[in-house]
Parts: C-alpha cells; sequence; structure tokens
C-alpha cells in the first residue's frame, strides 16, 4: 500500500530493491518444510494411531475388525512479524551520496529472510529440548516417541550423543530404516539431506564425497559415497556439532504456513515532512510428527 505524494515518488525504487535484495541468497528452510496457505488463525494437524498387523482366521470365521485410535493435535499458531524505517524530506532533498537511500529497503529485506531463517532453525535448535515437545509429548529428536497404537512402546530418532563420521552415519541409516510407526508396523525412512552446520561440511563431503571410508588404512569401499545424501549446510543452525537427516519434505511433519505473504505500507507523514516504509508477514512453522526426521547433538 502506497499512500501521499512523497511516498508515490520513492515506491517504485525502493520497492525494487527490497525484492531484489530479500532474492539475493536462496531460502534454506524451503529445503526442509512444506509450505502451506492458511486462512485462519491457526492449523490444526490431528493424527490416528492406524491398524496392527492383519490377523488370520479360519473358513467361515470373520474378519476381525477394529476402531481406529486417535492419537494427538498439533496446533499452529501464526505469529506477526515485521520491521520499517522512516526517511525525512530532508534526505531524500538533499542526498549527495549515490545509493545510500536504496540502503534501507535492502536492509529491511535482509533483516526479513534472515528473521525467517532464524525462526524456522530454531525448530532443529530446540529440537532435542524438553520444554519444546511435540503433540506426542517429547521433543523433535527424542530416543523414546510414545507410539499411539494398541501395542504401545516407543520408537527413536535419535542416538546418544555422537559426532558426525563414517560409523556414525552408518549407524543413523540403520535406524531410521528401522522405523516404526504408531500401529508399530515396520515404516522405513529414506533421507535425502544430510544437515549440518558451517562448521560439519568439511567433514560432512569427506564422508560422502570420497570412494574409500575416510582415513581407513586397508581402503575399505564406501558404501555411503552412493547413498544420494544431499550435504545442505545452514549458517543459522546454532550447535557447532549437532547433525541431522531428513527425508524428502514430503514425507515429514515440518510444516510451514503462510497466513499473510510479505506485505509492504509506504505512507506520508504531513507532520514532520517524512515517509514510513514498513514490511510485515504472518506465518509459523512446526512439525506435527517426528516420522522422517533424525537429528543428534553431536559431541
Amino acid at each position: 500500500m502506497v499512500s501521499g505524494a512523497f511516498s508515490r515518488l520513492l515506491a517504485p525504487g525502493l520497492q525494487k530493491v527490497f525484492h531484489r535484495s530479500y532474492n539475493e541468497a536462496p531460502e534454506m528452510w524451503q529445503n526442509f518444510f512444506k509450505l502451506e496457505k492458511s486462512d485462519r488463525a491457526f492449523e490444526e494437524h490431528f493424527n490416528w494411531a492406524g491398524f496392527e498387523p492383519f490377523q488370520s482366521y479360519n473358513e467361515l470365521e470373520d474378519i476381525e475388525l477394529r476402531n481406529a485410535k486417535p492419537g494427538f493435535t498439533v496446533r499452529y499458531v501464526h505469529r506477526k512479524w515485521g520491521l520499517g524505517y522512516q526517511l525525512s524530506q530532508e534526505l531524500v532533498d538533499d542526498n549527495q551520496y549515490s545509493g545510500t537511500i536504496e540502503q534501507f529497503p535492502a536492509h529491511l529485506a535482509r533483516s526479513a529472510r534472515a528473521t525467517k531463517e532464524t525462526v524456522a532453525a530454531t525448530i532443529f535448535n530446540q529440537g532435542f529440548a524438553a520444554g519444546q515437545p511435540g503433540g506426542d509429548g517429547v521433543s523433535l529428536f527424542n530416543a523414546a516417541h510414545p507410539l499411539q497404537g494398541f501395542a504401545g512402546g516407543t520408537t527413536s530418532n535419535t542416538i546418544a550423543t555422537t559426532a558426525l563420521s563414517h560409523t556414525a552415519l552408518q549407524a543413523a541409516l540403520v535406524q531410521l530404516k528401522r522405523t516404526r510407526s504408531d500401529d508399530s508396523i515396520f515404516s522405513p525412512v529414506t533421507p535425502k539431506i544430510l544437515l549440518v552446520p558451517d562448521q560439519l561440511g568439511a567433514a560432512a563431503r569427506e564422508i560422502l564425497g570420497t570412494p574409500t571410508v575416510p582415513y581407513s588404512t586397508d581402503r575399505t569401499i564406501n558404501t555411503l559415497s552412493d547413498s544420494g545424501l544431499q550435504i545442505v549446510e545452514w549458517s543459522y543452525l546454532t550447535s557447532p556439532t549437532a547433525w541431522f537427516l531428513l527425508a524428502p519434505k514430503e514425507q515429514t511433519g515440518l510444516h510451514y504456513f503462510e497466513r499473510w505473504p510479505m506485505r509492504q505500507i509506504m505512507k506520508d507523514i504531513e507532520e514532520n515532512q517524512s515517509m514510513k516504509h514498513l514490511a510485515y508477514e504472518r506465518y509459523s512453522f512446526g512439525f506435527s510428527d517426528h516420522y522422517g526426521t533424525w537429528g543428534t547433538q553431536g559431541v
């Protein structure tokens, strides 16, 4: 929205700089979260526990019936995020340094992008914290996710603190392959992404990018080199040792809901001959369940 002669004069150039600066770097969160639109104050995901394996039955016997067991509900509450700046008439009229004014929308756009990356990364950075439970009552990465089915029990998507290594990655892949769903049935997960902080990028490339196991004396064949894993380094991960495995985002419970897309307001303030440029949006990040994700805090 643009209101006032002063704002209309500056709006085209400022908006162009804003969009160019916002798109100058890729938004990494889009690799991990499913993007969905929302037209409500919040969204809820409800799951069912599923059924046990088929039961055998004899001639003339009825097939057994089971009632689906309800699981848990997860609510996504959208939050508003925004920032702005003010330009005086004097600053615009007396601008003697080419490009000075253009820096304002550029900085605003970078702030918007960095904020969204930070909010998204919080799901991983706090993914081991007991105080940030998911719908099943435990953290996203946990050794005792309760199974909601009739058989009960637990399942794990983490390993006790272990540094990123060839051996540790092999163990993690086996654990994902033996994932059980709420009905206790095997639901193997094939990860696509090895997500690491910048500090582990080189180690990840050594593990996956060499034909032999790194530093092995007998030149053991590296069976992980053709695992299909894509290494993604994310600067917004706060732990220098934590690392994660993720299935394709369509197969995980990681969600991003957009309630308001990015909006901008440019408005004249006649009382002091200035203009305001505001940008804001409303969204939520979260997870509906842990399936398709795996993580460890490292060492």
